[in-house]
């Protein structure tokens, strides 16, 4: 193999300096975070259990959505079957009562 055309990536010694500030900054950060107060964590759960029951209602709105996608390609599928076994069998296929009509 032919490692000559290996495409390097400069170094940069100030990003990597800076990199770094961010990063031990961002865990100070975090040592230095308070605690809830008895009514801030009351809002934080209340606003936690709306996203919750938000998530619920958007979970059964898709699962219905998709039931009636499927239950469609279902009946689709159905009907296509039916249609070309009967003319399998030299019948035509009646939608209106699903059935092989001579």
């Amino acid at each position: 193999m032919n490692y000559s055309n290996i495409t390097t990536l400069p170094f940069s010694g100030r990003m990597a300096f800076f990199a770094a500030i961010l990063f031990s900054l961002s865990f100070i950060g975090q040592a230095n975070a308070n605690d809830f107060t008895p009514a801030e964590q009351a809002a934080v759960d209340g606003h936690f259990e709306i996203l919750a029951e938000q998530q619920a209602q958007s979970d059964i709105a898709l699962e219905n959505k998709i039931q009636a996608e499927f239950d469609d390609q279902v009946s689709d599928s159905e009907e296509e079957f039916m249609e070309l076994t009967c003319e399998a069998h030299g019948f035509d296929f009646d939608s209106e009562v699903s059935a092989c009509v001579d």
